[in-house]
Formats: C-alpha cells, sequence, structure tokens
C-alpha cells in the first residue's frame, strides 16, 4: 500500500477511525519516506459540531507536523439538484475533495479509515437489500480510481481494537452525533444488528471481513474467466454515430446469444455483468436484478427490451441481444413485418410489392431495375423486417459465404454517414437482404437451384 517517495492523502474526518490512521501514517511516513497530506471536508450538515471537528483536526495536525486541506462543502444544496441522499450527496463530495487534494499535491494514494466493522456493516447492507456473491466481497483493502490507488491501512482491525489503541495513547477523537440516528441503514446495522451477531460470537465481525476477503478472490477469479471464455460471445460496435452509443460514448455491445447460452450460469452473470458495465461506462447502481433482465433476454421474444442504468437500453434482435444508448429525444424507426405476397406501406410513403413466382427455367432475365429485385424465397430463414440499421447487421458479399458488416458497406459505398439511418433495409434477423437502393446479398440470389422467386417491388418517395 505504501512506498518510499510516493504521496499520500489521507481522509481525516476527526472520527476514532480517521485519527487512529493519521497517527499511524504520520509514524510511518517517517520510518518508510513518503509525504501525507491529510484532508478534512466540512459537509455543511452539523452546524456547530461540524466546525468543532474541523478545528479539532486543524490542531492535531499542527501537533503532528502534518499538512492540512480544509474543504468546505453544501451537502443539502448538492443532494436536491443531483436527486441523492444525503450519505451519496456527502459521499461524491468528499471524494471530489480528494482527488482536488491529490492534484494539488501530486499525490497517487487515497489513504482511507475504513475498518472491519465497516466491512461487515457493508456486506449486511448489501445482503439485506438483495446482491449476488460481489456484494459479498464488502470493502477491498486496496482499489483504484482511474490513476488513483485507494488504500485502507486498517482493513483488518475492528472498531474496537482501534478504540482501545487510542485509549492506551491517551488520544481523544470526536464523536458525529448522527451517526446514532437509525433513521440511516447503516447506523441502524451499526447499532442494532451487529451487536446482536457479536452475542452469538464475539467474533463475528473479524469473521465476515475474512469472509469478504474470499468473496473477493471468487469474483476476481470467475471475472477473469468470465471475460477469457466470452471472448468469442460479443463484440463491439463503436461508430461514432447513432449506431454506436453517442450517448454515452462508449460502445454498443452485441452478444451472440447461441454461444452465450452455452456458458455455465455463473459465467453467464459474471460476463453480463462486465459487458452492462462497459457500455454504460461503470458499474455504479447496476445490481443482479439488471443482470437478470438482460438475461431474461436471451429467451424472450424479438423485439423484447430492457433500460438499464446509465441510459443504456437492452435488445433483443434474431441473434443478439445488444447494450446500447437509449435516446430519449429520439423517435423509434418505423419496423413492420413485409407481407408475402401483398402490399405493405410504410408511413415514409414507402410501398411494397411482393409475389412469389414458381421458377423453372434459370435462362429467364432476372430484372436488372434498381427497385426490383428477385430473392431465393427458400433461403429466407426469419420473417422479413423492413426497418432501418441496427448494429450487428451484414450481408454476403460474394457467393464463397464472405460478408461484410453494414457499417463497411456503406462507407464503401460512399453513403454519407447521415443519410444511413434513412436507408431502408429488408432484414432476414441480422441478415440484409437489400438495402433498398443498393445492392441485394448474395445468399438470397436466384440460382439454377432455385424453386420460388421472392419479386419484390418499391416505389414512392423518389423511386
Amino acid at each position: 500500500m505504501l512506498e518510499a517517495e510516493t504521496s499520500v492523502v489521507a481522509g481525516v474526518s476527526g472520527g476514532a477511525d480517521s485519527v487512529c490512521l493519521l497517527l499511524l501514517l504520520s509514524e510511518l511516513g517517517r520510518d518508510i519516506g513518503f509525504s501525507l497530506t491529510a484532508v478534512h471536508v466540512e459537509h455543511g450538515l452539523r452546524g456547530e459540531e461540524s466546525r468543532r471537528d474541523a478545528a479539532f483536526v486543524k490542531e492535531l495536525c499542527r501537533d503532528l507536523g502534518v499538512g492540512l486541506e480544509l474543504f468546505h462543502v453544501d451537502v443539502p444544496r448538492y443532494r436536491d439538484e443531483e436527486g441523492l441522499s444525503t450519505e451519496e450527496a456527502a459521499r461524491e463530495l468528499r471524494f471530489d475533495c480528494f482527488l482536488r487534494a491529490c492534484e494539488a499535491h501530486g499525490a497517487d494514494r487515497i489513504a482511507l479509515a475504513h475498518h472491519a466493522n465497516d466491512c461487515a456493516e457493508t456486506m449486511l447492507f448489501h445482503l439485506s437489500r438483495g446482491t449476488g456473491i460481489r456484494g459479498m466481497c464488502g470493502i477491498r483493502p486496496v482499489s483504484e480510481r482511474g490513476d488513483i490507488t485507494v488504500i485502507r491501512p486498517l482493513l483488518r482491525l475492528t472498531r474496537a481494537e482501534i478504540e482501545d489503541w487510542l485509549k492506551a495513547r491517551g488520544q481523544t477523537y470526536c464523536t458525529d452525533s448522527t451517526n446514532a440516528d437509525v433513521a440511516y441503514a447503516r447506523n441502524r446495522i451499526r447499532e442494532r444488528v451487529v451487536p446482536e451477531l457479536e452475542q452469538i460470537n464475539a467474533q463475528a465481525v473479524p469473521h465476515m471481513q475474512r469472509l469478504s476477503g474470499q468473496f473477493t478472490e471468487i469474483c476476481d477469479y470467475l471475472d477473469e474467466t468470465a471475460w477469457e471464455v466470452g471472448r468469442n460471445v460479443f463484440s463491439l460496435e463503436d461508430e461514432g454515430d447513432t449506431t454506436g452509443n453517442s450517448l454515452t460514448g462508449n460502445p454498443a455491445v452485441l452478444i451472440r446469444i447461441a454461444p452465450f447460452l452455452e456458458l455455465h450460469p455463473v459465467l453467464q452473470r459474471h460476463l453480463l455483468l462486465m459487458l452492462i458495465g462497459l457500455s454504460s461506462g461503470g458499474r455504479k447502481d447496476i445490481t443482479s436484478a439488471h443482470v437478470e433482465q438482460v438475461l431474461h433476454l436471451m429467451t424472450a421474444d424479438v423485439g423484447a427490451q430492457a433500460s438499464l442504468p446509465g441510459q443504456i437500453r437492452a435488445e433483443r434482435t434474431y441473434e443478439t441481444v445488444v447494450l446500447n444508448g437509449e435516446n430519449p429525444d429520439e423517435q423509434p424507426s418505423e419496423e413492420k413485418e413485409l407481407m408475402i405476397p401483398g402490399e405493405t406501406v410504410l408511413d415514409n410513403g414507402l410501398h411494397f410489392s411482393t409475389e412469389i413466382i414458381e421458377f423453372t427455367d434459370f435462362s429467364q432475365k432476372i430484372p436488372k431495375k434498381s427497385y426490383t429485385k428477385w430473392f431465393d424465397y427458400d433461403k429466407i430463414n426469419f420473417a422479413v423486417w423492413l426497418r432501418n440499421r441496427r448494429p450487428g447487421d451484414y450481408l454476403q458479399t460474394d457467393a464463397d459465404g464472405g460478408h461484410k458488416k453494414l457499417k463497411k458497406f456503406f462507407i464503401d459505398e460512399k453513403v454519407p454517414s447521415s443519410e444511413r439511418d434513412r436507408v431502408c433495409l429488408l432484414a432476414d434477423g441480422d441478415h440484409i437482404m437489400w438495402a433498398v437502393g443498393y445492392r441485394i446479398s448474395e445468399a438470397y440470389k436466384v440460382t439454377s437451384d432455385t424453386k420460388r422467386i421472392l419479386c419484390v417491388t418499391v416505389c414512392g418517395q423518389d423511386t
């Protein structure tokens, strides 16, 4: 956690745990040779008590010869502006102050005073809300936040051990009166649940902290394994236009259903969690319930959707589940099943006429018109839909089975990116039979083996 010639920022609230952390780091800094800066954040919540804590920390840092960065933030205002709980708002503002201090002092480590009781309380909190294995990992001793490493040197100590150590040294500390308010879930766990567990076994907290370490090892192993075996299950679409994930700036994720369902259920869930996080830019607010939503889409009807945190939409197509950014201002594109035989009219004015022709003479002249096309009807796998493009669309470009992503096809045909979403497609699942106004897929071309022809004529707009 700590090395010579590094710079560490330590969060110091004035409570027992953070005072213990500050004392230990100030001594270790002299022994190991790293620089230390304390950070105290006054949240604007507890009036005079809060100002008393800030004064206490200021005096303690002066006595220890440790530099101090003192921040004042307005938690109630930020909470109301962002629609967060008081705890969430305070946590986000506090960490922002830590990052600002790191930048000011060239620090690459943030030291926090979480201990074994905090880890146990986190595990119980997650368990009560409904969690998977990951939620039982509790608090990690070392984690990464971008270029910053977050360390928690006290994580194996209990609250009682910390308070006994301070008492033996004659060191005072502050007590936050809001910690006794059981209206907060974590406080209720701390004040009521954990003491009852310790009545059953005095070592309940250390046991839970050790268990969290085992869960962490299991999760890390499953993540690594799921990513390795899942490489051939998904692909990314990063187009930089409306097919890419333009809202989040992250790629759309295409999960191929058939190989995905061959994975072990445990690996399926771990892989989905990572892919949802990849699409949304992080795992914040993603729960096991969201993973189950996407898992359900694997066997749902085509077109089924689920909304996920981070403005992400999951949608079932014929062969994939696509994770992509939602646009609340975007009008859904029109999709209609092509009537065969019959007439289909789209709202944009395009009119499609279809008929099935028995084909007996390959020498019969195939139409060369741009808006009349013949297809081998018996090669169609699904119902034919009229729609606009989606991530994963492709067409076959040669008789040997070579295919090309629709995006690449549009680029090669020099179709402007602004026009690509308006090109009407005849789609057989993810396989594009015809980009109207352009070529048809080689896979559906009429050959000497063709028995029945699907003849499609389109008119309207500028045809």
